[in-house]
């Protein structure tokens, strides 16, 4: 740390001399813009705004490093997540045909990335998005409304025996894998760049962390909601479901999508008091649990349909857990101690 003096000049401004180490590291010069913004504690973040500071993230990955192309495919995927803009990926050799096929399908998986080079020995990945464009309290509203109609529709495809909407669920929940992968990618940038992460909406390091917190938690939800669909998909040549436990399974998912709602609701308006009531809703899952498996057990001859049903009602009740820990979130964001400087 440094200690530098105030010093009070003509028409009652201030000014701050900054280290000459940190201007010449920068490649700073006289008349260049300096950014200030006031932290919640009440210090001052200062930084340069320059290209030099804003430049984009790249990556060059050699292809003779990756004997098995999946853990390529990983490695974009997860240089796309931590803020890369530009992944490069070269060759000693011809890339073969097969290979670029394969990888260009990473464009389905990863929003916004195109081809933006290729020649026989290179393939040129570049993200197009602006990170201005999506507040990542938007992309937790979208991914958490693509998850309650997700449950909504795996419940009611066992409900209405309809094994074509349960198909179309697990299809349907790999797009919601694209919206926490640029939710991921949004929170890595805003931990990168003071200046991102204020227009994406986030405050301080301790929010980005809340918000990394709950994209997870929803994803978790939605790989719930479609192990429901995947499990009842196996009971397409068994004998229906008697309609009492019909009725107790649509009653503890309306349950566990009320928390699912409201602690998104709690996260998104800082709202301890719905986070706590949220939370005081597990032991009523819990007990619904137990009760639908007593009737399984009663009223279910088939003990494989009775499996099933036991790991649908699980899903259920991880999917009230999962609220319960986005709760946990919106606590986590809301209750954080606040430092003052001392005025001298």
């Amino acid at each position: 740390m440094e200690i530098r003096r105030l010093q009070k000049i003509k028409g009652g401004s201030f000014t701050l001399s900054l280290p000459r180490r940190w201007v010449e590291k920068g490649r700073l010069k006289s008349g260049e813009q300096i950014a200030v913004s006031e932290e919640e504690d009440g210090s001052l973040r200062l930084y340069p705004i320059t290209e030099a500071f804003e430049k984009p993230l790249e990556v060059t990955l050699k292809l003779e490093d990756y004997p098995d192309l999946r853990a390529l495919e990983y490695c974009i995927g997860t240089y796309y997540i931590q803020g890369s803009n530009k992944i490069s990926i070269v060759s000693k050799d011809i890339i073969p045909a097969e290979h670029k096929k394969r990888l260009k399908l990473l464009r389905m998986e990863l929003p916004g990335i195109e081809v933006a080079e290729e020649e026989a020995n290179k393939l040129g990945f570049q993200v197009l998005i602006d990170p201005a464009i999506f507040s990542l309290e938007s992309l937790i509203e979208k991914t958490s409304s693509f998850s309650l109609h997700l449950q909504e529709d795996a419940v009611r495809s066992i409900l209405e025996r309809n094994f074509q909407l349960a198909a179309e669920v697990m299809e349907r929940s790999k797009e919601a894998l694209r919206h926490y992968r640029i939710t991921i990618r949004q929170i890595a940038l805003a931990s990168l760049s003071r200046s991102i992460a204020k227009k994406v909406g986030v405050r301080n390091c301790q929010e980005c962390i809340t918000f990394a917190l709950i994209a997870r938690d929803l994803n978790r939800l939605v790989y719930h909601s479609s192990s429901i669909a995947r499990h009842f998909l196996t009971l397409e040549h068994k004998k229906g479901i008697d309609r009492e436990i019909l009725d107790m399974l649509k009653d503890m998912s309306k349950v566990a999508h009320e928390m699912q709602g409201k602690a998104v609701q709690a996260f998104l308006k800082k709202d301890v008091k719905l986070a706590i009531i949220t939370m005081g809703k597990m032991d009523t899952i819990r007990g619904k649990e137990k009760v639908l498996l007593v009737k399984v057990r009663e009223k279910i001859e088939d003990v494989d349909t009775g499996i099933i049903l036991g790991m649908i009602a699980r899903d259920l009740r991880r999917i009230a857990g999962y609220a319960v820990a986005m709760a946990d979130d919106a606590m986590n964001r809301v209750l954080t101690p606040v430092s003052h400087l001392p005025i001298v």
